[in-house]
């Protein structure tokens, strides 16, 4: 990701894991460009610490590279690495403890962990939760719930 930023398996290294409203953001701009790229038709994203980015103004910037499809659930498997990097990024360890995370935050993760990939969220339904929105939002499309959280 160059000048845009550090890595965030650079920045965390650098400065230790994420809290609050910074782990937050990252959870939500992450979850949020893969709904956007899910509800396009483009799935096997696969975020990962090496791909997405911290910018300098606090921005999160967020890069992909297509995975060959791991099964017949490529956005369950998209899921499942958002969760990671999130966890990633709050504990510095993929496996770290989840006590860490807001109560949301922990039961969006552990349901994207699941070991069913058909038993897993979607990636619009896991920014729902983080955003609380409405019943109204519940049924409102990812460009939507995406100028809403802006």
């Amino acid at each position: 990701m160059g000048d845009q930023g550090s890595t965030l398996a650079e920045f965390v290294k650098q400065t230790g894991p994420l809290r609050g409203q910074a782990l937050h953001r990252l959870a939500v701009s992450c979850v949020a460009a893969m709904a956007k790229l899910h509800a396009r038709g483009t799935a096997g994203i696969r975020p990962g610490k090496e791909s997405v980015a911290l910018g300098a103004r606090g921005q999160v910037l967020i890069g992909w590279q297509t995975a060959p499809a791991g099964g017949d659930l490529p956005e369950a498997e998209d899921v499942r690495a958002w969760a990671d990097l999130v966890v990633f990024a709050a504990t510095g360890s993929e496996d770290g403890d989840l006590r860490v995370l807001t109560p949301a935050l922990r039961i969006a993760i552990q349901q994207c962990r699941l070991p069913d990939p058909a038993a897993r969220p979607k990636s619009v339904d896991v920014l729902r939760v983080l955003l609380s929105r409405s019943m109204a939002a519940a049924v409102a499309s990812v460009d939507d719930l995406l100028s809403q959280a802006s």
